[in-house]
């Protein structure tokens, strides 16, 4: 007995595992077509499930118990309410059909499992599964079926302790794989919490000089439309930090690191600062006369909004701009950043404040 409970839960923590780490680990890897990860996390805690009944632990003549309620709540978790329903029915249908000879604890036994699969994914569309509340869901499950294997020792004779063992194992083995599915789960938000500290600025929030390295590589090996970089420069703000002091200073650029997501983000931009008060974005899918219209988008609303600092004090800054296309004015990093700074340059020596194409000032 104690053989078959050890080899069911190893089945049920294979499961969670190898469940948990392509379809909830976002930080690593993204599974490709979102829409059917409730059906597939279904089917394949399904497929445990028949595993799961393989290795039941034989109570009585008719009745077999293992952790198959147990997946269903982790099924739950991971694919929300349509995956428990999907596998409910496939172990509820498969328990009824396991034998040539129909039997009423079969039946039972599989009718249990689908009542499960529905009544849980149905609470689960107003509560959503998580962490927190599983366990809610679990005393749930573990008492119907508790009920159904109390009606069947009436029926086919059975003790009290064998109830008890399920209970204590159901218990043990929830619990145990919910822990394990915590901590990993708190292992991955670390991992991702390190991988945005190495691509982020450390004051605005914006992505840095070594994320914009890999989103300019990924733009032009990945894409064959073309996208735009934008160099912005803020004018005079070494006067500005003179002036105010340099804690005001770094809020203006933080404000500008959000102003400027807020203004690429419906483009599918991306903001990055290459250092001090230079900013460069990326926008994908704009040919050149789209950049620069954005450039003087930009350089427009911030020259008309003043940026509120500490002690109520309101600072007025304006922008110059450089703008380059891919693939008109390189197909290179070096390039593309050269041409957008020489373009900013320009926009610098004729006054500041003004929007240039590097195309434009080309000779």
């Amino acid at each position: 007995m104690l053989l078959e409970l050890l080899i069911n839960f190893c089945i049920l923590f294979t499961f969670a595992v190898l469940s948990y780490w392509p379809f909830q680990d976002v930080a690593r890897s993204t599974y490709p077509f979102p829409k059917t990860h409730p059906y597939i996390i279904g089917i394949i805690a399904g497929f445990a499930g028949f595993v799961l009944m393989q290795t039941s632990v034989q109570l009585s003549d008719t009745i077999k118990v293992d952790a198959r309620h147990v997946i269903i709540i982790f099924a739950g978790i991971f694919g929300g309410p349509i995956a428990p329903i999907v596998t409910g029915f496939i172990i509820g249908l498969t328990r009824m059909l396991m034998y040539d000879v129909f039997t009423t604890s079969g039946f039972l036994a599989g009718l249990n499992v689908i009542i499960l699969g529905i009544v849980i994914g149905a609470f689960s569309f107003k509560y959503p599964m998580t962490f927190k509340n599983a366990p809610y869901y679990f005393y749930y499950a573990t008492a119907q079926t508790v009920l159904l294997i109390s009606y069947l020792f009436y029926q086919y004779s059975g003790t009290l302790l064998q109830i008890v063992y399920f209970i204590l194992f159901s218990t043990f083995s929830f619990f145990m794989v919910l822990f394990i599915l915590i901590e990993l789960s708190g292992h991955f938000k670390k991992i991702r919490h390190t991988e945005l500290l190495a691509e982020t600025d450390y004051l605005t929030g914006v992505y840095n000089n070594r994320k914009f390295q890999q989103l300019t590589r990924s733009f032009i090996t990945d894409s064959t439309k073309p996208f735009c970089m934008i160099s912005i420069d803020i004018d005079h703000f070494k006067k500005v930090n003179d002036v105010y002091g340099h804690p005001v200073g770094d809020e203006i650029l933080k404000e500008l690191g959000e102003r400027l997501k807020n203004l690429v983000s419906p483009k599918e931009g991306h903001v990055t600062r290459s250092g001090g008060e230079q900013f460069v974005l990326l926008i994908p899918n704009f040919p050149p006369a789209m950049g620069l219209d954005l450039g003087e988008q930009i350089r427009s609303s911030v020259e008309r909004s003043s940026f509120n600092v500490s002690n109520n004090q309101e600072v007025s800054i304006t922008l110059s701009v450089g703008v380059s296309s891919y693939p008109d004015n390189g197909s290179t990093i070096h390039e593309l950043y050269s041409a957008a700074d020489t373009a900013l340059y320009e926009a610098k020596a004729t006054g500041r404040n003004r929007v240039f194409h590097y195309t434009n000032i080309k000779v």
